[in-house]
């Protein structure tokens, strides 16, 4: 299997995430022709826009560049990408209440975790 483009990896990426080109190039500053630009490989991003887009989807750049697979884009529970996506949106008290809930309901779940 031959390597994917950046273009290809971005498609699948947005849509893994239930997202629109609209939404996505809100949340990064672009319009909606210029993420259509990057998905079909005619316009090349900088760097500062690849590192938004990892850390928006919560991948490495070796990824989006086409050199290895995320553990979390392919192959993951729908459930688990949706509380992830949650969890970016949440502020840091949010996410600590909402995982000292957790860990009360599911201890089981954290056993094995050394915090």
């Amino acid at each position: 299997m031959g390597e994917e483009s950046f273009g290809l990896r971005l498609r699948r990426l947005r849509k893994a995430h239930g997202e629109t080109q609209p939404e996505l190039a809100k949340l990064l500053g672009l319009s909606r022709s210029a993420v259509s630009m990057y998905e079909s490989g005619e316009r090349e991003p900088k760097y500062e826009l690849l590192t938004a887009i990892a850390a928006h989807y919560d991948v490495d750049l070796d990824y989006l560049l086409g050199r290895d697979r995320p553990e979390s884009a392919e192959g993951e529970d729908p459930d688990i990408r949706l509380i992830a996506r949650a969890g970016r949106k949440m502020t840091p008290a949010q996410r600590e209440n909402l995982l000292r809930y957790a860990r009360f309901m599911f201890p089981e779940a954290f056993e094995d975790d050394d915090a």
